[in-house]
């Protein structure tokens, strides 16, 4: 089969015909004289647009075609032996298109892993909004602000924030309160009690005023004491 180049010889010219181009170029070579028309016996009933002009339906000439076992009519009639022609020439253009050199870029692996990545770690969807709004939120990019309104407390270091998205009756996310669950490291001597209160407040307050999310219950998981932010510093 001949490829053309119109552009060069370089490879980003090459053009490859279509399948319309190479069905249209067969059927203009190998093209047959048409029979004449069949008597008509009466009201003329609108042709099916999944069979042949002849009657035949498509499928069924190819596998009869493959098996070997094309009947008469099959072995004539211009129509099938057209749709059997331009079969051949599309099973032969695909085949050579499948050799064709692909360039693989270097970094493609790399690529592939960081989409991979990026995808598994997005964690669930979080609806926001009305229920007919289809609006949600992913709970990595939820987290990530929440977290951050806990950093912003002195001392303290978010570890981990987990949402749990609102459920109804059958199991389904939809709109409404989530539950939050923060992992936390603390400043040594800080009273805890009255911390864990504070990152409440921040969490439901960040929620709130920067996404939209109604919070139901903050748990706060104190998993690490940090040192002091400063030898001798006052009591807060």
């Amino acid at each position: 089969m001949d490829v053309t180049n119109e552009a060069g010889s370089g490879p980003d010219a090459l053009r490859l015909p279509s399948a319309a181009e190479l069905l249209a170029a067969t059927r203009h070579t190998s093209a047959e004289p048409a029979t004449a028309a069949a008597p008509s016996t009466g009201a003329a009933a609108d042709p099916d647009p999944d069979l042949l002009p002849c009657g035949r339906d498509p499928q069924a000439v190819l596998e009869h075609a493959a098996a070997g076992e094309s009947d008469e009519h099959e072995r004539s009639c211009p129509e099938c032996q057209a749709l059997l022609r331009d079969h051949s020439v599309l099973d032969q253009v695909t085949r050579e298109w499948a050799e064709l050199p692909v360039p693989v870029p270097d970094d493609l692996g790399a690529r592939v892993m960081r989409l991979v990545r990026a995808e598994l770690h997005t964690g669930r969807l979080l609806p926001l909004g009305e229920p007919d709004e289809q609006l949600t939120l992913t709970e990595t990019a939820a987290a990530r602000t929440l977290r951050a309104a806990v950093d912003a407390e002195p001392g303290v270091q978010a570890r981990s924030c987990r949402i749990r998205p609102y459920e109804n009756r059958t199991g389904a996310a939809v709109p409404g309160p989530v539950t939050v669950r923060l992992s936390v490291g603390v400043p040594y001597g800080e009273p805890i009690h009255a911390l864990a209160d504070r990152l409440r407040e921040r969490v439901r307050r960040a929620a709130s005023e920067r996404l939209g999310l109604e919070v139901a219950k903050v748990d706060v998981d104190v998993v690490g004491l940090e040192p002091a932010a400063g030898a001798g510093e006052a009591d807060r």
